[in-house]
């Protein structure tokens, strides 16, 4: 008798195979996804330690955090130096302290339209360190407005940007029976900032018409120069930067001016003194009757969900936050929003401890 050998599978074997594969790779995919989100969390963690860090070196050397800016028609120029000084964001004068310092200086002792065009480029180089690796890749996006009739820089077709906003504090607005004749919704946002022309004129700056340390209880203002002696509810108490909230529409610069067609909290590049592309508020004031602690709570990044004041990221469960000690902690979006409001005051003498 002679014996047969099988040399091949049967369809159906075949079948069953590509079956269990099927059902291993579905149940090992969100496990990988997960790791690698996970790694990406720690990379932002790590990146917004860096910045953090470069607020502290600032500190150490002009004995002050890093300022404002002016406002959104100017980006940041070597030639100012720092403080109120410095035209530019606070990410602008972060970049010596960061290992980016040729970057800051590119345009140093150059005039006119020399410089302008210098400052234009310089406003178009992306900062990886700037970029949550877990939103988007760390290049230029998409100018939405380039005709902006911006004051020390033009109007390139890409910008620079960053996912990361400094703690301005409460939304503050002018209290009940306290006036100060200055005409803007909230001292938390200062505009575009005076013309070229009268770039050393301090009655042009929203500082020179109220008393923006009173007014804004955050770290950042325009032309701010926070020190940590200011910071008398705790280093490790008080906010100093952390994630943004931004529409996932819109992550790569939005389409036009029309803000419908973008997102108003991220059409500014990293450089650039604007007041809610690298700035984010906690809450209202609290010291107005009418405040709702709720308001600008933080919020996870949200398909088509416009929120221009609010801190969040695109992480789940939690946002990242960096404190004036450099300490960084991960932060629930469903923190207590009075809480959250207190920590973003940094001397409002509320009983918030470092362990909440």
């Amino acid at each position: 008798m002679t014996t047969r050998t099988r040399t091949a599978f049967t369809l159906v074997e075949l079948l069953v195979v590509i079956a269990i594969i099927g059902v291993l790779v579905a149940l090992l995919l969100p496990a990988v996804q997960a790791a690698r989100e996970a790694a990406r969390r720690s990379q932002c963690s790590n990146q917004l330690r860096q910045v953090a860090l470069a607020w502290q070196l600032h500190h150490d050397a002009h004995e002050f955090f890093p300022s404002g800016g002016w406002g959104y028609h100017w980006t940041g120029d070597p030639n100012r130096g720092f403080g109120k000084k410095q035209p530019g964001s606070w990410a602008y004068s972060c970049l010596p302290f960061m290992e980016a310092g040729a970057l800051h200086q590119r345009g140093k002792g150059a005039t006119g339209t020399v410089l302008r065009g210098i400052l234009t480029e310089v406003a178009q180089t992306p900062v990886a360190t700037f970029y949550c690796p877990s939103r988007r890749p760390p290049i230029a996006y998409n100018n939405a407005d380039p005709g902006a009739p911006n004051r020390n820089f033009g109007g390139p077709p890409t910008l620079a940007r960053i996912d990361y906003a400094a703690n301005l504090g409460p939304r503050t607005t002018q209290l009940p029976g306290d006036p100060t004749g200055y005409p803007q919704q909230y001292f938390t946002q200062w505009g575009s900032g005076p013309q070229l022309a009268e770039a050393e004129d301090e009655t042009k700056f929203m500082s020179a018409r109220a008393d923006l340390f009173k007014y804004c209880q955050g770290v950042v203002f325009q032309r701010s120069e926070i020190n940590l002696k200011h910071i008398t509810d705790g280093a490790s108490n008080t906010y100093m930067i952390g994630e943004k909230y931004l529409n996932p529409r819109w992550y790569d610069g939005g389409q036009s001016s029309d803000f419908s067609l973008k997102d108003i909290g991220d059409d500014q590049g990293a450089f650039i003194a604007d007041d809610l592309d690298a700035n984010r508020n906690t809450g209202p004031d609290l010291r107005d009757p009418r405040a709702n602690p709720a308001d600008v709570a933080p919020t996870q990044d949200q398909e088509g969900l416009g929120l221009f004041f609010n801190f969040g990221g695109s992480h789940a469960g939690t946002f990242q936050m960096a404190m004036c000690d450099a300490s960084v902690r991960g932060v629930s979006y469903t923190i207590d929003p009075l809480l959250n409001n207190q920590l973003g005051t940094r001397a409002g003498d509320e009983p918030v401890s470092s362990g909440q």
